[in-house]
């Protein structure tokens, strides 16, 4: 059952969506009858999710192909017709250095402190005003490594009780 992509490639849209629907439902009852035990040959699963996997690549692919394809077109459309737009040195230069926009927002384990922290190192590259530069955590001012005079709180007496 294993396909080639490049055979795929040569599918139409319709059959790619068509086959995609077609194995899913494959795999599924693969599943189903691995799970019941009525599955002769567990490989079988691992083939096709492969083969879903090429798919969706084939179908990806076709659509950038099918997108590259429009912007050629209209690429030589305004040529042909003399209507390209001319664009100034300085609009080319802020075209070439534009950042990127960000992705969407991450998480996990710290992703608000990361986040913070990146917000934070684009503002000191973009700053107009230098500033002084912030104390880091490791450098700490004259006589600050000595200990509180403070005291400290006390943890709550344990609530488990002995058995006798």
């Amino acid at each position: 059952m294993t396909m080639k992509i490049q055979a795929m490639l040569d599918w139409s849209p319709e059959e790619k969506a068509a086959k995609a629907k077609e194995w899913a439902q494959s795999l599924f009852t693969l599943r189903l009858q691995k799970a019941t035990g009525q599955l002769e040959n567990p490989m079988k699963i691992k083939e096709l999710r492969k083969d879903i996997a090429r798919l969706k690549t084939a179908q990806h692919m076709g659509a950038a192909e099918a997108a590259a394809a429009a912007a050629e077109a209209h690429e030589t459309t305004a040529k042909s017709e003399g209507t390209e737009e001319k664009i100034s040195a300085n609009e080319k230069s802020a075209a070439e250095t534009a950042k990127p926009k960000p992705h969407a927002a991450a998480s996990g384990k710290g992703a608000k402190k990361r986040a913070a922290a990146h917000k934070a190192s684009q503002k000191k590259t973009d700053g107009a005003a230098a500033k002084a530069p912030a104390p880091s955590k490791k450098s700490s001012p004259a006589g600050a490594g000595k200990k509180s005079d403070a005291p400290k709180a006390k943890s709550a007496p344990s609530t488990k009780s002995k058995k006798k």
